[in-house]
């Protein structure tokens, strides 16, 4: 009877071990689950920041000079807006809102008065900031992509609507043609495709 108790007694022991252990692991598993959820939550927070930095810089340099911080023979077709701008060092838009001067000579001076519109910090490889040394500077958000600029060049006060071409349906249903806005300011997201449910944008909350 003795040897059984003591049997029966490690077997109980051994169970509850197993079921502590069970328990641990589950909790450590919602634990991760929940700090990358909050670790995601702070980046894209921290990307939709920088997203209404350079718009709002846009905005008072509009606002300053009466144009956008662009080439002036920039224009869509057929009366349309300007094609979707990338801050991907392909043109001088970073570059006239930090008051940099032209690269070379012979190029138009955009922002001749040295205004400085907006900040930006050098990249940490290749995320969030200025990218390398060559200008025009190239602008990456936190996960390396450039940010897409859409501006009201033709003056009716709207933007082309991203949204409507969403893969997402509950983004892309019933949403108008155009954004009532003058400048709209959007990132890739995290899975770094445009158009996604990820995006972050200067126009949603989320």
């Amino acid at each position: 009877m003795k040897t059984h108790r003591k049997h029966a007694s490690r077997a109980f022991t051994l169970i509850e071990l197993l079921i502590t252990i069970t328990i641990i692991a589950v909790l450590a598993s919602l634990t991760a689950v929940g700090v990358t959820q909050i670790t995601e939550q702070a980046n894209r927070v921290k990307v939709r920041a920088a997203i209404m930095d350079l718009r709002n810089g846009i905005d008072h340099f509009q606002t300053d000079y009466g144009r956008y911080p662009t080439d002036s023979n920039v224009s869509g077709a057929n009366g349309e807006d300007a094609p979707e701008l990338l801050t991907d060092g392909n043109n001088a838009l970073v570059d006239t809102l930090m008051g940099i001067p032209p690269s070379s000579s012979g190029t138009m001076d955009m922002n001749p008065k040295r205004v400085q519109y907006a900040t930006f910090p050098p990249a940490n490889n290749g995320r969030h900031g200025l990218v390398g040394a060559a200008r025009p500077f190239k602008l990456a958000d936190l996960y390396g992509q450039p940010y897409h600029i859409l501006l009201d060049t033709n003056g009716d006060n709207q933007v082309k609507n991203p949204d409507i071409s969403n893969s997402d349906p509950r983004i892309s249903a019933n949403q108008p043609a155009h954004l009532p806005l003058k400048i709209a300011v959007y990132s890739n997201g995290k899975d770094q495709q445009p158009r996604t449910s990820d995006d972050i944008t200067s126009w949603r909350p989320k």
